[in-house]
């Protein structure tokens, strides 16, 4: 094989792959879903294996429940917001794919140490040199003073850092229930490098698991309006489609205003989340 055929070929190769990566992205994203399960609060989601008997690893997502909680519960409606094929996956990212990505706090909080003064390291030297047994004690209680006093400050440093690193915890559990969760389709090796799935073998993967129905487009039943509401809407934009709701209550999220609409219509009931005004989680339970 010629050097300008290889190229060639692998050119053609990442085309296709490209280009096949850019028909699920337009198939998927933007479009509202329904999920059929409950999903992990971490961008670690939940993983499904092509052709995997059972396809969906019980055990991890077991796992990554009981450790993070869950974001998307069974019945709600979420935006599609990434499609990416990596490697040998393909992410399909619902309402942000999930807490942990890039740039996402940790949540521990470091004050640092107040170190030794220049004032304590030279009365340390002066107490080795110093012959006078008078002197070697006055500056000996002097040293014990300031010893104490920087000891004191580190302990009120550690007191702070847990009280802080304890509040900012709080904040991500809030913020991992809101950013979303994740579906990973994993693929032999070296399966994605030849062909991409369709999205029609996207939805077959994934039906169990998400309501496709309502997507709109390409012949599919219009959306209802509870699956006209997306993510990232102003609270004005919500009322237009649904009209008043039927409760509110409103609290706090750190700094944050956090207001909770319910709409009870006879199907069932939509609950959005706005977070100083904006639409962050949406939950549509049918009856």
């Amino acid at each position: 094989m010629s050097t300008k055929f290889f190229v060639l070929l692998i050119s053609g190769v990442a085309c296709l792959h490209a280009q096949s990566e850019g028909a699920l992205r337009q198939a998927f994203e933007g479009k509202t879903v329904r999920v059929k399960m409950d999903l992990p609060a971490t961008n670690e989601g939940v993983d499904i294996q092509y052709r995997g008997e059972p396809p969906l690893d019980f055990r991890s997502y077991s796992q990554r429940i009981k450790r993070f909680g869950v974001s998307l519960r069974n019945g709600d409606s979420v935006m599609v917001t990434t499609v990416r094929v990596k490697g040998k996956n393909i992410e399909f990212q619902l309402g942000g794919g999930g807490y942990g990505t890039f740039g996402d706090p940790s949540g521990n909080v470091s004050l640092g140490t107040v170190s030794k003064s220049r004032r304590e390291q030279d009365l340390e030297r002066d107490i080795r040199n110093e012959t006078n047994m008078t002197r070697r004690n006055q500056l000996s209680r002097e040293l014990s003073r300031i010893a104490a006093d920087r000891e004191r400050e580190n302990s009120d440093r550690r007191a702070r850092e847990v009280e802080l690193t304890a509040l900012r915890q709080r904040e991500i559990e809030e913020k991992r229930l809101q950013a979303g969760s994740r579906f990973n389709l994993r693929f032999p090796d070296n399966y994605l490098k030849e062909t991409v799935p369709t999205p029609e073998e996207i939805r077959t993967m994934l039906r169990e698991y998400v309501d496709f129905d309502g997507m709109g487009g390409n012949g599919e039943p219009a959306m209802p309006r509870s699956n006209q509401v997306r993510k990232g809407m102003q609270t004005d934009e919500v009322y237009g489609i649904l009209g008043e709701p039927s409760d509110t209550t409103r609290g706090s999220l750190g700094e944050f205003e956090q207001v909770t609409a319910t709409w009870v219509q006879s199907g069932g009931a939509t609950k959005v989340v706005f977070i100083n005004g904006v639409a962050v989680k949406i939950s549509v339970q049918t009856r």
